[in-house]
């Protein structure tokens, strides 16, 4: 098969999975399970592809591959399925729904669609990953100490975040300012950037290894840009107002860095 019919094949099936996704969205009105939907259809879709073109890579490169990208989308679905279960739809999808209003059932079945894309467009590194035939050498091993360093940095501040929500008398206007989120306002996002750049030199070597140099740069936009920041600090604010803007102030948003003093002007 080639690489265009790969992609139209994977497009075709997560758009059905989320045609199912919207539907039971209706069904339970709680648009909260896309996110779920699409951390593990990346991992399903990413494992299809490394199945379907295993003979053109080295069989140890081939389980390195299939294991990071199974542990990637369990560790990312299940921790975003423990946040759905049982909880109000998610303030980002709630007020997407308020703003569209009437039209919220069609204009969510364009979002579902537009992640199904995004299904597509995070799996498909994973086809040129697996056109490396190379055995394991010294790119993979530094591709890998980058991947496990994004992992494990990703889940100490996911934890981090999850000890201070459950702290004792927490309010929900505070703001989490210990640990990796003193020096980012989002550490988690900044090391799935991290875990994500670590496949570029895992595939530099492959005949199409060069398209991966836009993988950073997609993801930088994707995490910043489009569907993780914005949202996350425009309902932060309205829940916080003047503590979380000043947290904005002080600290940087993305890449890590030292907080500026509470006493520096802006």
């Amino acid at each position: 098969m080639s690489l265009t019919e790969l992609l139209l094949y994977g497009q075709a099936c997560a758009s059905v999975l989320m045609i199912f996704g919207w539907l039971v969205a209706i069904k339970i009105n709680n648009t909260s399970y896309v996110d779920v939907l699409w951390a593990y259809g990346v991992g399903v879709l990413g494992f299809a592809y490394l199945f379907l073109e295993e003979e053109k890579t080295d069989p140890n490169r081939l389980i390195v591959l299939q294991v990071l990208v199974v542990l990637w989308s369990i560790r990312l679905g299940t921790y975003l399925l423990s946040r759905c279960l049982g909880k109000p739809e998610d303030s980002r999808y709630a007020y997407l729904r308020e703003y569209m209003g009437k039209r919220a059932n069609a204009g969510f079945f364009v979002f579902f669609q537009i992640q199904a894309f995004w299904i597509v467009l995070f799996a498909s590194p994973f086809l040129i990953l697996v056109r490396n035939p190379n055995p394991l050498g010294p790119a993979d091993f530094i591709g890998l100490a980058i991947w496990l360093t994004g992992f494990f940095g990703l889940n100490i501040a996911d934890r981090q975040l999850a000890r201070f929500k459950q702290s004792p008398g927490r309010t929900r206007s505070e703001v989490c300012e210990t640990g990796l989120w003193k020096y980012s306002r989002h550490p988690n996002y900044f090391f799935e950037w991290i875990l994500w750049l670590g496949y570029l030199p895992m595939g530099w070597a492959a005949s199409e290894g060069s398209f991966l140099i836009a993988l950073p740069f997609v993801l930088y936009v994707f995490l910043t840009k489009i569907t993780g920041i914005p949202f996350v600090e425009a309902r932060k604010l309205e829940a916080s107002g003047d503590t979380y803007r000043s947290y904005v102030e002080r600290t940087s948003s993305f890449f890590p860095w030292f907080p500026k003093s509470k006493n520096t002007d802006s």
